[in-house]
């Protein structure tokens, strides 16, 4: 077990090792160990072990006795650039399912078992059942977050479930063979409907989102109270989400979507 103390000397280091990343700009590219010890205050030999750290981790390389950035933050910076080229595609259509059925929709994206909420637009009459932009739900309580479970190869799911199946609301499934027969399901009829899951008198129904590759990289989903989305029958707003993420895949270059 990590002590509070140990805690805090983590948290630090972690705090440091940002610090040098954000000192590396277009204006200066390139800095050395004493630049950056005297530039942040920091103990020369505290760089210097951090350095080596951000070096193995790609994060910065050197470029003879000083350093720069490193390739591994272009496979990042290529993620946060296709994050924003979903939200870009997704947000006129996510815009018509709200003002549509009146309730809220969400693009996630999945980490590791969880899910992160990468745009929503809330409805004029919100139902709080649901996080913010960059908050996390448990992917298995979540119509979106089981959509792109169900689309992952079914060892790495194994390996998701491994930290564990919260119940969450009164109908959270927390057998993982039950749960694994739902995706199967789910990626067959290519929606999923949770009920009850995250949280009680809650509907939430979601469609998955492909690429131009026609793989699937995000899902959208539309979350309301039960007694005001049971007021219609499922089955036409099922409909209507999955016309929404085949808009946005489309819009992401799946030629597929109709």
């Amino acid at each position: 077990m990590v002590s509070s103390i140990q805690e805090q000397s983590l948290l630090k280091s972690a705090q440091n090792g940002l610090r040098i990343l954000r000192l590396f700009s277009r204006e200066k590219s390139i800095w050395g160990t004493t630049e950056i010890a005297r530039e942040l205050e920091l103990p020369k030999s505290t760089v210097s072990r951090l350095l080596d750290v951000l070096c193995r981790e790609g994060l910065i390389e050197k470029a003879e006795t000083k350093y720069r950035l490193g390739l591994s933050l272009l496979n990042l910076s290529g993620v946060i650039k296709y994050h924003m080229e979903i939200k870009r595609e997704a947000a006129e259509p996510l815009q018509s399912l709200v003002d549509k059925m009146g309730e809220t929709a969400m693009i996630p994206t999945l980490e590791e078992e969880k899910v992160i909420y990468l745009l929503k637009i809330e409805c004029k009459q919100p139902s709080y059942l649901h996080g913010d932009i960059g908050e996390n739900n448990p992917a298995t309580c979540s119509s979106s977050g089981k959509v792109l479970l169900a689309h992952l190869p079914m060892k790495r799911v194994d390996e998701l479930l491994q930290a564990g199946i919260p119940k969450m609301g009164p109908n959270s499934v927390t057998n993982p063979e039950t749960l694994k027969e739902q995706l199967q399901t789910i990626k067959k009829q290519g929606y999923c409907i949770c009920i009850d899951e995250m949280h009680e008198n809650s509907i939430s129904i979601a469609a998955p989102i492909k690429d131009y590759t026609g793989q699937v990289v995000t899902a959208v989903s539309l979350i309301g109270r039960r007694n005001r989305m049971s007021t219609q029958p499922i089955s036409d707003i099922v409909e209507v989400v999955v016309k929404t993420a085949k808009d946005i895949s489309y819009r992401l270059g799946y030629i597929g979507a109709e």
